[in-house]
């Protein structure tokens, strides 16, 4: 009897290729470069830094099928799709920077983040925001980094839970974002002053950033919403 999941599942894996994949210059670290088709997608990751933060990283895998990459992707490979370079790297939260997509090992998701080209560009559609409670009357970029919980996205939508004692409240975000509205345990305030200054984040070009305080220092577990 023919295996109806195998069946579907070779028949996706022709479908993905010819239609969801475009064409792109797969660069070993080792070797010559070859044109392989891939799927783009995002991945998602979680990690905690030294101070105990939660870091979320978003990265841009490839589904590649192994009739277009026979052999084992490694780190330092690079992917090139337009004038855009990605890199494949273990992701923050991760153990490896592959894995099989499917039962019969054809198809493996390649873990990457963008290095150069229009990079800075395209990677700055995903610009790092920061949210969190600090002691600092006035932090430092240093503090943002190593204080607060830092993410990436492309707008300033955020919900994250706070733990404060006798801390103020940030906010920072990238200035193109807009103005945002604030919600502290599901009430609207308004009591956050504002600065702006440049910042550069480790994977990103110097931008305008604003970084909103609480007025007041809170203590206890506050939910922080963005909107």
């Amino acid at each position: 009897m023919q295996d109806m999941i195998a069946a579907g599942e070779t028949w996706f894996r022709s479908q993905r290729r010819e239609h969801l994949a475009v064409e792109v210059s797969y660069q070993p670290a080792v070797g010559l470069a070859r044109t392989v088709r891939a799927t783009a997608v995002i991945g998602r990751w979680e990690s905690m830094d030294a101070a105990g933060q939660i870091l979320r990283t978003e990265t841009r895998d490839w589904f590649v099928d192994t009739t277009d990459l026979v052999q084992d992707p490694r780190k330092g490979d690079r992917i090139v799709a337009g004038d855009v370079t990605y890199e494949v790297m273990i992701p923050p939260g991760a153990q490896h920077h592959w894995r099989w997509s499917d039962r019969n090992q054809t198809l493996r998701r390649i873990h990457t983040m963008v290095v150069s080209g229009a990079a800075a560009t395209a990677n700055d559609t995903l610009l790092v925001r920061a949210v969190g409670a600090s002691t600092a009357a006035a932090i430092t970029d240093e503090q943002i980094v190593s204080q607060l919980t830092l993410d990436l996205g492309t707008g300033r939508s955020i919900s994250q839970q706070v733990a404060a004692a006798s801390a103020y409240l940030y906010v920072v975000l990238p200035d193109s974002f807009g103005d945002p509205l604030f919600s502290v345990n599901g009430f609207r305030v308004t009591a956050f002053g504002l600065t702006t200054r440049s910042i550069a984040f480790a994977g990103q070009t110097a931008r305008a950033y604003r970084v909103y305080r609480s007025t007041y220092p809170v203590t206890g577990s506050v939910l922080v919403e963005v909107a």
